[in-house]
């Protein structure tokens, strides 16, 4: 097995990924960028590094994405400044990729051949609220900042548990494991039926397993 990577880019919003890349270093053979990427003399590294470096079994990124970005850190506006993009990643495509980011399997599709990556996550209740004010007003009316809390825990949970399993020592054991963990948290949410809202958490769940993508080639 070779090392696996983890790029987490310092953002408050994205703060509540933080058990995901603490279970990730749990693996032998990791390494973690974690640090403020509008710092270019790190990201320049970063960069460097990436290209340089041998035996790369699987790269992993924890943050804000696009269909044709994977986002750093925000910069002193509160704008979303792009870290990746087909261009300058393209050296990797045979790296196994991992997007914990919005529709990060839509970039990984035009970037990487190995990749599991996802669709919309609402991950923020700012992201509602603006959705609410500037588009539908209606969109998930049900929903509170402490549900999204507690639908970030779950997701947060279900990929922790999987890394935990897997090992990530295979992508395809890990989308199985994947797959298996946030089945077993919507099952939960329904069974219990003490959580409120449980049976939209289990949709919002649910939704994101269904979107989930994996690709070999």
């Amino acid at each position: 097995m070779g090392k696996v990577i983890c790029i987490f880019p310092e953002d408050r919003t994205t703060d509540f990924l933080m058990p995901i890349y603490e279970q990730l270093e749990e693996i032998t053979d990791f390494i973690g960028y974690r640090f403020d990427t509008n710092d270019l003399c790190k990201t320049q590294s970063l960069y460097s590094e990436l290209n340089t470096m041998n035996d790369i079994s699987m790269l992993l990124f924890l943050g804000h994405g696009a269909s044709n970005t994977l986002y750093g850190s925000v910069d002193e506006n509160g704008d979303k400044q792009e870290l990746f993009n087909k261009n300058n990643i393209s050296n990797l495509n045979k790296i196994n990729f991992v997007g914990v980011a919005c529709r990060s399997k839509e970039f990984a599709h035009n970037s990487f051949k190995n990749y599991i990556g996802f669709g919309d996550i609402t991950s923020d209740f700012s992201e509602i609220i603006a959705e609410r004010n500037y588009g539908n007003p209606n969109y998930l009316d049900w929903a509170t900042e402490i549900d999204i809390k507690k639908f970030q825990k779950l997701f947060v949970e279900s990929i922790k548990n999987a890394i935990q399993l897997s090992k990530c020592s295979d992508i395809s054991l890990l989308y199985k494991m994947m797959k298996l963990c946030f089945n077993k948290q919507i099952a939960e949410l329904i069974r219990q039926k003490n959580i409120p809202n449980y049976l939209h958490l289990a949709d919002m769940m649910f939704n994101i397993l269904s979107e989930m993508t994996i690709c070999l080639s």
